[in-house]
């Protein structure tokens, strides 16, 4: 009887490990599960995005200039790799855009309505120009009581006019969902000790996601500390910049600063690593390839867009 109950034990457990085995190469079958626990059959074999923005979704600064450049291009280069599905990319970037023109071309374009109807994404670059608009205005203004005022004043109005955008949309999509860059501060490794612009960069972001938070299925991609600051990335070696910076321009902004920074480090060359040696200003291809991780993650972190 003791060899009986023996056997049937072993028997038990060879059978539980064959259900293991099992279901281990059930879960694990290539093509049979992806991410999220979803199911190949369960993922659209072509997805559509709308790229909409300003010259950061243009693609300015990157010297692949081709529709595999900017983050538009990386990115469909991206799922279609990684998600092993097609991508049908809709470019409609414009350098110097800010957020009220980025909405009077798509109420203008009958082919930008037709393709933001069908988009399963919507990937945007905004605010930017609001806001280089504003500091130019007022970048001679060192007292910081004067300056918050303009920019309160400038941030209402922007929030007005994103929500605009933001619904108009909606009006021609209201489900696809949206994937929002942040801005970020292009000339900070210049201007370390100047804070009123890195104050305002993380105002209007803020501004940016008040605003963004009232609309469903919309997603931040959160790009400003990580493009601002590019490799400096210790608190160390931000001090260090800011030590170099006070003893440029005495703490404060001008555009005689601005250009004598960048002369002093090489007309052909730009402190931070992530942005073009060009124009100091929009990202280089690195730059590009950061953004598109970013939004990248943000989009598998929620798929929507994926599912059939």
């Amino acid at each position: 009887m003791k060899k009986i109950g023996r056997l049937s034990k072993v028997i038990g457990v060879a059978l539980l490990l064959v259900l293991i085995v099992l279901a281990a190469l059930t879960y694990w079958h290539p093509g049979v599960r992806t991410t999220k626990g979803t199911t190949a059959n369960q993922h659209r074999k072509v997805v559509r995005v709308v790229a909409l923005g300003d010259s950061l979704t243009e693609g300015v600064g990157d010297p692949q200039k081709d529709e595999q450049g900017g983050y538009t291009g990386r990115l469909k280069t991206m799922i279609r790799q990684k998600d092993h599905v097609k991508v049908v990319m809709h470019n409609y970037g414009k350098s110097g855009d800010r957020s009220d023109q980025i909405e009077a071309r798509l109420v203008k374009s009958s082919s930008m309505q037709h393709q933001l109807r069908r988009t399963q994404a919507v990937v945007m670059t905004v605010g930017g120009n609001d806001l280089l608009q504003t500091l130019t205005k007022n970048v001679t203004i060192n007292q910081q009581s004067r300056l918050n005022t303009q920019l309160n004043s400038a941030e209402t109005t922007y929030q007005q006019k994103l929500k605009h955008l933001l619904d108009t949309v909606r009006h021609y999509n209201p489900s696809a969902p949206i994937y929002l860059y942040s801005i970020y501060n292009p000339i900070y490794v210049y201007f370390a000790d100047v804070e009123q612009v890195t104050n305002a960069v993380d105002e209007w972001n803020d501004a940016t996601e008040q605003t963004a938070g009232k609309f469903k299925q919309l997603y931040m991609v959160d790009i400003n500390r990580a493009l601002s600051v590019g490799q400096f990335k210790s608190v160390t070696q931000q001090a260090k910049l800011k030590r170099t910076a006070q003893k440029a321009n005495d703490g404060k902004l001008s555009a005689q600063s601005f250009q004598k920074q960048i002369l002093a480090s090489n007309s052909s060359d730009e402190l931070n690593d992530y942005l073009s040696p060009v124009d100091h200003f929009h990202p280089n291809a690195k730059g590009y390839r950061l953004m598109t991780d970013y939004v990248f993650k943000q989009m598998q972190a929620h798929q929507q867009w994926l599912m059939k």
